[in-house]
């Protein structure tokens, strides 16, 4: 399926959730790139925005793939796509490359300006919780949202995307308790922006901006 702009994509899935307007959801954004949609969504939702960051740390073993990921507290979380028994086998000839590796993930993190400077994280408990992403080919931002939402009680956790492949939309339905897509697609070779008309005309910052005035706004 293809849209006009992020925007619109935005309002078409504020029609398919009106259950969640005004019950001050989060909608947890699995990519910046996806910010545009995210933010229509909450203006319709009256919704707040919480948005992923996470460092990727590159597979010794095959340069081609992401071995995992380090959170802003320092969390490691494997790529759901490696077993724990292929790290642990990659990790017998690479422990230390990885360690150094995960050190230099967080000192990343650590340099970079925070995109959810005012949230507190435990308002995660009791709240629904929208993971959202306007174009979704991989589980790996899932699997670190899931990950940090551990540490808190959702009243509710829900897939919600524009277009996803077959085999993610799987990992939802597990994963979640409901899902919302706009199309379901069986494979995907297109990067996110083929999906869209007119690209976006705002810079990362500026959209990160705007996604923390929203959710300061219906504070």
């Amino acid at each position: 399926m293809y849209y006009p702009n992020r925007q619109v994509l935005g309002d078409q899935l504020a029609e398919k959730l009106t259950q969640f307007k005004n019950t001050d959801s989060i909608i947890f954004c699995l990519k910046k790139s996806s910010l545009i949609s995210c933010i229509e969504l909450a203006a319709h939702l009256h919704a707040y925005i919480y948005i992923l960051q996470y460092a990727e740390i590159p597979d010794p073993f095959d340069v081609t793939r992401t071995l995992g990921a380090i959170t802003q507290k320092g969390d490691f979380v494997l790529n759901p796509v490696i077993s724990r028994a292929e790290y642990d086998y990659i990790a017998m000839d690479f422990l230390s490359v990885i360690e150094e590796r995960k050190r230099d993930a967080f000192s990343q993190i650590n340099a970079q300006a925070d995109p959810n400077p005012n949230f507190n994280m435990e308002a995660f408990n009791n709240r629904n919780i929208l993971l959202f992403a306007d174009i979704l080919s991989t589980q790996f931002q899932i699997e670190v949202a899931l990950h940090i939402l551990k540490s808190y009680k959702p009243a509710l956790i829900t897939g919600v995307c524009g277009n996803i492949t077959s085999e993610i939309s799987d990992k939802f339905n597990i994963e979640t308790d409901g899902v919302t897509y706009m199309d379901i697609l069986p494979n995907t070779f297109f990067d996110d922006e083929h999906y869209f008309e007119q690209p976006d005309s705002f810079t990362e910052e500026q959209k990160i901006k705007m996604a923390n005035n929203i959710s300061l706004y219906w504070a």
